[in-house]
């Protein structure tokens, strides 16, 4: 089975170009995306992982993108000026499954969580950080 074959199995939205080998994933539709700096994806990443809510993350040049379930909303909340939505229709390279890109690749028992528990997830790891520099 091919990477194609195998994101399609989660219920992604996926395309491969045979000339280049590559699969990319159309945000929007079966998987939404938030894209913020690794070094705070990172904790926000373990949150999620305390939690039991953490999915797929793929490293992205200097930031990681959180695979969340789709949400038709464009805007975030304002008070969260690091995570950006990825836009409906975008499309995100995919790498192989086994590619160390992938810093929690996707399993087919662990769905994405849903872009508001990522949401939530942000603001505790913003308030975390906050209240170790002032202790």
């Amino acid at each position: 089975m091919n990477s194609s074959s195998e994101y399609r199995s989660y219920g992604w939205w996926v395309e491969h170009d045979p000339n280049s080998d590559r699969t990319t994933l159309i945000i929007g539709g079966r998987i939404g995306a938030l894209r913020m700096p690794a070094e705070f994806a990172a904790r926000v990443h373990q949150v999620l992982a305390i939690h039991l809510q953490a999915g797929p993350v793929l490293v992205d040049g200097a930031d990681w993108v959180l695979l969340t379930q789709p949400d038709g909303r464009v805007q975030l909340p304002e008070d969260l000026d690091e995570v950006v939505g990825v836009q409906a229709g975008a499309r995100l390279a995919l790498p192989p499954l086994d590619d160390p890109s992938w810093i929690s690749p996707p399993r087919a028992d662990r769905p994405a969580p849903s872009r508001q528990v990522v949401v939530s997830a942000a603001r505790r790891a913003r308030a975390d950080a906050q209240l170790a520099m002032t202790a």
